[in-house]
């Protein structure tokens, strides 16, 4: 019986439905992407810093983080979990819209909300730090909808403004945390539109004065919001500034226009329908196969779960006094979606701003909304009911595919910055302040944004809380690519920048360069005046190189331990363990400790992936006589050219004196000449 009782049955599968989508890589993300920021500096100066990060555009954001970091810390899990129950909650609210608007269409209505819930458009998700404000409008936006319709149902006064009170407060909140989000206001016109005017005789001008008289009241949600953002906020981000925005079209008018319509039409696109189609393949296909596998295992689960909820929910019998068709309902659900979506993005044109599937993905996340509505009407439109029961599996199985495939690569991404900073640790118990690091990360999505992530280096090594604000970086980061690599090589610049709330440091002349070749390849904390140059470099790498300055690691610091609840636990020892030690000890000069750490990875048999990672202990066996083991590992490396020869220039500039069997095997085996 209790399946039978609306609407806790679509609530229970949706719930459930929802966390098989996002919740199986859940206790693997991390940080991600700008996340570090948010983190380092709430960790630096305390949960205060927000406000001082958002001070300039959206201050709202400042008491929103305040609190969360407040109850969270740094641990990552907890935001992860909150961005599931605020999308848990979003769709709990979208089901409660459609119910009020289409009470008949219980399936329709449930389907409709499923759709919103696993909206694949939305890439930042992953990011649940960053994009918590995001994902909280989002549901405040909903919920401020629902009470709008329900109060205009309520017949007891009291009631009725408890309902108006809650649309406003929750209308004014959605908008100060997300305040492109304000075109969804035309939405919930159009909600209130079709709700009102469910059983009207009459013509379209009075449909819409009755309208009117309903909603008048809701115009303190975006009237309100714009007073105070015109005449009592003072907006220092151009980004955000309205002034500024409408400067660019009253510059160009029609330029502007143009620009407007066209970036509209590749963004109602994107919403609609590249959501649903493109997203699929961008993060499936690379997925490893076992991954794929199980992915696929979960689709199927999600599309099961699916047609048993359709199954159990049977249609309702209330509001009989609709006499609507299902016909009536496809045209109003493709009108509300339609006008929705473009009066949802409309505030981001406008801001010369636009919607896409990846990196601006959540300008399009208040207008989902309206996307899956507008999805769920079209797909009512296709005649066989064969082949619009298949289109729908499809498209969820899609999306719940996509999800997946998102988080693979986010946790791919986590694990390997993770790996690399552990590495890091091994190799620098401590770094110099006012060191400027150049970093060639293995994957080419890491390090976005330029910066390296440099705050992951500052949270190891400068955890220490000052209570200043702004913050200020002891070490900067770079990410080593072609934009970055003329200002390396000219090596005289110094910029001081700020950021929102914190200030950094970046010095030309004072860098360190770490690269990771490849996956399988240890990191390489190179030495300017002989860096270790692997095949799998760049050759950005090989140009910035020289640059590298070793004494910024300090070496006889105690060392330091990443934080395990954001770098995860520390990884075995295996090849790339000893290799880091053995760079460390010939930075040194510790030639014997070398050599012991090279007999001990010898006798546990392990060896590297990548073979330029032999040279440090080559080094090691060459200056303590060691010939029998310099010529072995002679073998392991001649196939590559370009590593033989830096074996041979390495080990022929060896200021050290040398036994004449190690200089026999040097012009022998490595330099293939006969000895002097």
């Amino acid at each position: 019986m209790f399946l039978k009782k609306k609407p806790f049955p679509e609530i229970l599968f949706l719930i459930l439905i929802s966390a098989v989508v996002y919740l199986p890589n859940i206790g693997k993300l991390t940080y991600f992407k700008d996340d570090w920021y948010y983190i380092y500096d709430g960790m630096i100066a305390g949960a205060e810093v927000f406000h001082e990060m958002f001070r300039i555009d959206r201050p709202a954001r400042g008491y929103f983080f305040e609190l969360y970091f407040f109850l969270f810390g740094p641990n990552p899990l907890p935001y992860h979990l909150s961005a599931f129950l605020w999308r848990g909650l979003s769709a709990i609210g979208a089901l409660w819209i459609f119910n009020i608007i289409w009470p008949k269409e219980r399936n329709f209505t449930f389907l409709a909300a499923l759709l919103f819930a696993i909206y694949p458009g939305y890439f930042w998700w992953i990011s649940a730090i960053e994009y918590q404000p995001m994902i909280a409008s989002l549901a405040l936006q909903v919920f401020s909808i629902a009470f709008t319709l329900k109060a205009i149902q309520s017949q007891s006064q009291i009631v009725k403004i408890a309902y108006l009170a809650s649309a406003i407060l929750t209308g004014w909140s959605y908008i100060a945390l997300v305040d492109y989000a304000i075109g969804m206001e035309v939405f919930r016109f159009l909600c209130v539109y079709l709700l009102v005017n469910r059983n009207s005789r009459f013509g379209v001008w009075k449909r819409l004065l009755d309208t009117f008289k309903a909603w008048a009241w809701s115009l303190l949600i975006p009237l309100g919001f714009l007073f105070w953002r015109i005449f009592f906020f003072t907006n220092v981000r151009k980004a955000t500034d309205i002034g500024g925005q409408l400067s660019v079209f009253l510059g160009n008018p029609v330029a502007t226009i143009i620009d407007w319509l066209f970036q509209l039409y590749n963004s109602l696109l994107n919403l609609s329908v590249l959501a649903w189609i493109n997203q699929f393949p961008a993060f499936v296909q690379g997925m490893r196969l076992r991954d794929t596998a199980f992915g696929l295992l979960l689709a199927g689960v999600v599309v099961l779960l699916v047609v048993f909820a359709e199954r159990q929910i049977k249609p309702s019998a209330e509001s009989k006094d609709w006499d609507g068709d299902q016909g009536q309902v496809r045209k109003e659900a493709l009108a509300l979606g339609g006008v929705g979506m473009i009066f949802g993005i409309l505030p981001v044109i406008m801001a010369n701003r636009y919607v896409n599937i990846t990196g601006f993905s959540h300008y399009g996340l208040p207008a989902s909304l309206a996307a899956v509505v507008f999805l769920i009407g079209f797909l009512d439109t296709l005649s066989l009911q064969h082949a619009r029961t298949l289109t729908l599996y499809a498209v969820i199985a899609a999306a719940s595919l996509a999800h997946y495939g998102i988080s693979v690569n986010a946790v791919t991404e986590e694990v390997a910055l993770q790996k690399f900073w552990w590495q890091v640790s091994w190799r620098a118990p401590a770094l110099r302040a006012g060191t400027t690091l150049v970093i060639n990360y293995p994957l080419p999505s890491m390090g976005d944004g330029g910066y390296g992530l440099m705050e992951a280096a500052d949270v190891i090594y400068f955890p220490e809380p000052t209570d200043q604000i702004p913050v200020h970086y002891p070490v900067s980061g770079l990410t080593l690519n072609s934009e970055t690599l003329p200002e390396i090589l000219n090596g005289e610049l110094f910029k001081h920048t700020q950021y929102r709330s914190h200030t950094v440091d970046f010095d030309y002349g004072n860098l360190l360069v770490i690269s990771q070749p490849t996956l399988s390849s240890c990191v390489h904390v190179l030495d300017g005046n002989q860096p270790l140059i692997s095949s799998y470099d760049p050759v950005n790498v090989q140009l910035a190189a020289p640059s590298s300055k070793i004494e910024n690691v300090i070496v006889d610091a105690s060392p330091v331990v990443p934080p395990e609840y954001i770098f995860g636990k520390e990884p075995e020892h295996n090849w790339c363990f000893y290799f880091q030690k053995a760079d460390l000890a010939s930075q040194s000069g510790n030639w014997n400790d070398v050599v012991s750490l090279g007999e001990e990875a010898i006798r546990l048999e392990l060896s590297p992936e990548d073979r330029s990672e032999w040279l440090p202990f080559l080094k090691a066996y060459a200056i303590t006589g060691n010939a029998e083991r310099l010529m072995q590992i002679a073998k392991r490396i001649l196939g590559e050219k370009f590593l033989r020869q830096q074996a041979c220039d390495m080990l022929a500039n060896i200021q050290e004196p040398l036994t004449s069997e190690v200089i026999q095997v040097i012009a022998i085996d490595y330099c293939k000449t006969a000895p002097k």
